[in-house]
């Protein structure tokens, strides 16, 4: 039996872990937000960096969407093409903060010891995000995260990203896991934690290591200063 300590309460016989990736696994300093607000604003849409707020863990693309069809509200004429000049704007702008940015990290130097030490216990280590398919791998390659977890997902691949469970869905369809409550999610957002707990997996955990503040974290079962806090139990 594995059992994990989360402020004080046991989970018995986890199977899978998924975790967040900016701010909660990956320190990047919030350059994705401020990414998003610059490339929206560039291409002449309104947005102030206080309603970005509120797209914090969402998929990217949904964000632009929003924007981009507010301008346009009521005109049916936005093609394809502009849709897509924009989405190639944001990936390519943040491909070039990302990855000309030494400072993009670890949340902390420990975590491979500590989702080793997880998977030691026969529980599966998953990433998922927000961000498109061919960035969150490249991130995944930068930090040499595939030699520590065991899979990950980008909300590209289902239909709806976060608040929707079907990233999770997903995950657990992976492995064969049929009762949520063998699953426990961790993020830094508030649609990270109204993912998890609409997955109805056993526990929603929020960080305080990446975008929210604990007021934001609403109806997260947990919060902890990162995951570094978790314990697992010999």
């Amino acid at each position: 039996m594995n059992q994990l300590l989360i402020k004080h309460i046991k989970y018995n016989n986890v199977k899978l872990l998924v975790f967040d990736m900016a701010g909660t696994t990956v320190n990047e300093n919030g350059i994705v937000y401020e990414t998003l607000y610059t490339t929206m604003n560039n291409f002449g849409l309104a947005v102030s960096r206080d309603e970005i707020q509120d797209w914090h863990g969402a998929n990217k693309y949904e964000v632009l969407n929003n924007y981009l069809g507010k301008k346009y509200s009521g005109n049916d004429i936005i093609s394809k093409n502009i849709r897509q000049q924009l989405h190639s704007n944001f990936d390519r702008n943040l491909k070039d903060r990302y990855f000309a940015n030494s400072d993009i990290a670890l949340i902390d130097n420990k975590l491979p010891e500590l989702f080793t030490s997880l998977r030691e216990k026969n529980i599966k280590i998953a990433l998922n995000t927000g961000y498109s398919k061919e960035i969150q791998g490249a991130i995944i390659d930068k930090l040499r995260m595939g030699e520590f977890i065991d899979t990950y997902i980008s909300s590209e691949e289902v239909k709806y990203g976060r608040p929707y469970p079907y990233m999770i869905y997903r995950l657990m369809e992976k492995y064969g896991i049929q009762n949520p409550h063998s699953v426990i999610k961790f993020g830094d957002t508030k649609n990270d934690i109204l993912e998890g707990i609409n997955a109805k997996c056993v526990a929603s955990v929020g960080v305080l290591s990446g975008a929210d503040e604990e007021t934001h974290l609403t109806g997260a079962h947990h919060i902890l200063d990162s995951v570094m806090d978790i314990k697992v139990i010999p």
